[in-house]
């Protein structure tokens, strides 16, 4: 059997694709139409709330030209998408104000999705959210923030085509298809990520019988469903310490079913 290696679609291996300076500009001038000019990364950024609240793990966090990127992939379906984006937003703009600072010196920031599907169902290769007036539909807020959901399965682009097909067609897919062989020749790291997810999933099928035991407690259907809920939303934040901990203690569980209003 050969050895296993990581596609672009995988969450660590994006992030490292990502990384490489020139392949972030280009992808963002290929998504967004813009020029990102010297990019200077935050990567994995942890945001933590200034109370007691969930923090947030960004996938990629960019700076470059006065405007900040956070850039995600999202291979499954996301129930609470454009609630996820909001939250991202509120996260990476707290920080970007000093004391008494004007909100004119907000950056302009995008929230960047790439995802594998189709995630509002309208057919649309690009999904571009940004806040209007209900009444007045070209009369823009001005908030410079918009949201940018990527839908692979209707997007003929070349870097979206390489994510649901695997297949390098054009200049910009095949600098990312050469990188991601680059990169798994690096077995010490793709080995490190390879453990890291099998201990994950260990730790979902504990939470999986967890589920069922508390479902005998609960109501199987619901208790199953509610702790499936709090692994998912703590994996999509990388808190995998947290997942072990709503196994292993029932008192840690509803804490943080609390903390995350489940």
């Amino acid at each position: 059997m050969g050895e296993r290696k990581l596609k672009f679609q995988d969450r660590w291996m994006f992030n490292r694709v990502l990384c490489e300076e020139e392949v972030c500009r280009k992808v963002l001038r290929a998504a967004l139409g813009i020029e990102a000019g010297e990019i200077a990364y935050l990567n994995e950024q942890c945001f933590e709330p200034l109370a007691a609240g969930r923090g947030v793990r960004l996938d990629v966090f960019a700076r470059g030209d006065w405007r900040v990127y956070d850039i995600e992939m999202q291979v499954a379906r996301e129930r609470d998408l454009g609630r996820r984006m909001r939250y991202y937003q509120a996260a990476m703009d707290v920080g970007e104000l000093g004391s008494g600072e004007d909100f004119g010196a907000l950056p302009e920031s995008y929230v960047l999705f790439f995802c594998r599907h189709d995630a509002y169902g309208k057919g649309e290769p690009a999904y571009v959210i940004e806040r209007r007036c209900g009444a007045h539909p070209d009369l823009a807020v001005g908030d410079a923030s918009p949201w940018v959901v990527l839908n692979a399965s209707a997007w003929e682009a070349s870097v979206l085509r390489y994510l649901r097909t695997g297949e390098a067609e054009g200049p910009l897919s095949s600098e990312i298809d050469a990188l991601v062989g680059v990169f798994n020749e690096d077995r010490e790291w793709v080995d490190r990520v390879l453990t890291y997810e099998q201990e994950t999933e260990m730790r979902c099928r504990k939470a999986r019988e967890e589920g069922r035991e508390e479902g005998r407690e609960e109501g199987r259907e619901e208790g199953e469903a509610r702790l499936a809920v709090l692994v998912g939303a703590l994996l999509a934040d990388g808190r995998s310490e947290d997942v072990a901990a709503a196994v292993e203690d029932k008192v840690r569980r509803e804490e943080l079913y609390a903390e995350l209003g489940i």
